[in-house]
């Protein structure tokens, strides 16, 4: 059985590394805006958002006639 000599992990070919072995900020917003993982979290607030809109809309809307109703004083 042979072994095989450990190899040593090279930084990913478009990564530059500072003088003192840090990636540069334009490394790192490029690794961000390449990264999807939080694509979908956006999208759940987005269609929150909406469906929070329609809800404050229909009832600025309608608020008024429901509440003739059930005659209740609209604030």
């Amino acid at each position: 059985m042979a072994i095989e000599p450990e190899s040593q992990q090279k930084p990913p070919e478009t990564s530059r590394l500072t003088p003192c072995g840090e990636e540069t900020a334009m490394d790192l917003f490029l690794k961000f805006s390449a990264d999807e993982a939080g694509a979908s979290a956006v999208e759940y607030a987005l269609l929150l958002a909406c469906i929070t809109l329609a809800i404050a809309a229909s009832v600025s809307t309608f608020g008024l006639s429901v509440a003739a109703l059930f005659n209740v004083p609209w604030p």
